[in-house]
C-alpha cells in the first residue's frame, strides 16, 4: 500500500480467492475508461440487421422506382432488411394483383428473395427483402 501511495496509483484486488491476495499497483480510472471503451467497441461492431422501409404506390413513375431501388440495394449492401410497401388508394383496391406484380418486380430488379410472403392489411400490401447471400 505505501508503494502505491508513494507512485499515486491505485492498489487493485486482481484475484481475491488466492492466499495471500493478489494485487497490482495501477492508475484504475484509466483501467475502467479502457475497459468502458473496449466494451462499446464490442457493442457497437455486434449490431443486428434494422428493417428499412420503402413504399410505393401503384402510379409511381419509373424513375422514382429506380431511385428507390437504388436506395434498396444500398440498405441491403449495409446488412440491414428492407421492407416494401405498397399502398392503394380508392378505386385502386381493384387491381391488387398490379401491388403483388410490382412488389415481385421490386425484388427482381434489386437482385433479393424474400424473407416472408407477401401480406396483405387492408389497403397495404407488403413484404420483407432480404439480400441474397
Amino acid at each position: 500500500m505505501i508503494l502505491a501511495y508513494e507512485a499515486g496509483l491505485d492498489l487493485v484486488e486482481v484475484n481475491i480467492g488466492a492466499n495471500p491476495p493478489v494485487v497490482k499497483i495501477m492508475d484504475y480510472g484509466k483501467y475502467r475508461y479502457s475497459q468502458e471503451k473496449q466494451e462499446s467497441k464490442q457493442k457497437s461492431k455486434s449490431r443486428g440487421p434494422e428493417l428499412k422501409e420503402i413504399r410505393l404506390s401503384a402510379k409511381i413513375s419509373q424513375h422514382d422506382f429506380d431511385f428507390k431501388a437504388k436506395q434498396a440495394q444500398k440498405f441491403l449492401l449495409d446488412g440491414d432488411k428492407v421492407k416494401v410497401g405498397v399502398k392503394l388508394i380508392g378505386r385502386e383496391m381493384m387491381f391488387s394483383k398490379r401491388a403483388f406484380d410490382m412488389i415481385e418486380n421490386f425484388r427482381d430488379t434489386i437482385g433479393a428473395v424474400n424473407e416472408s410472403k407477401v401480406e396483405r392489411l387492408g389497403n397495404q400490401f407488403s413484404t420483407i427483402l432480404i439480400n441474397k447471400k
